[in-house]
């Protein structure tokens, strides 16, 4: 059983290790980063890639963050929703990820709706 002071520990190790990789990606506007960040781990080419790894990182992020608080699932969920929505709003996720995102704790929420309400 792993203890929540390693999990502290561990995170931190992580969030270092992230910004190791991407310490090439120094850039001031906010639509370099990707293309930086392209460039510094796979070598360049469409950022496309790069703003994939960036959206999931941030929001594995925010995620663990949440989980190791103990925020029950639902305040998780609107959180990454969320910072999803803001990450389709600068250009660096796909609407049709929030999208689904979306359904699938809408579904979550639905399947808990009707055990509460039918007993």
């Amino acid at each position: 059983m792993m203890h929540y002071a390693r999990t502290g520990i561990l995170a931190i190790l992580a969030f270092y290790f992230f910004f190791y990789l991407v310490g090439g990606a120094q850039a001031a506007p906010i639509d370099d980063i990707p293309q930086a960040v392209q460039d510094g781990l796979f070598g360049g080419g469409d950022s496309g890639t790069a703003k994939l790894f960036l959206s999931g990182a941030i929001l594995a992020s925010i995620g663990l963050a949440l989980s190791v608080s103990k925020v029950n699932f639902f305040g998780t969920a609107i959180v990454l929703l969320a910072t999803a929505g803001v990450l389709t709003g600068m250009g660096w996720l796909s609407a049709w990820l929030l999208v689904l995102a979306g359904l699938i704790v809408a579904g979550f929420w639905a399947k808990e709706a009707s055990i509460w309400i039918g007993g």
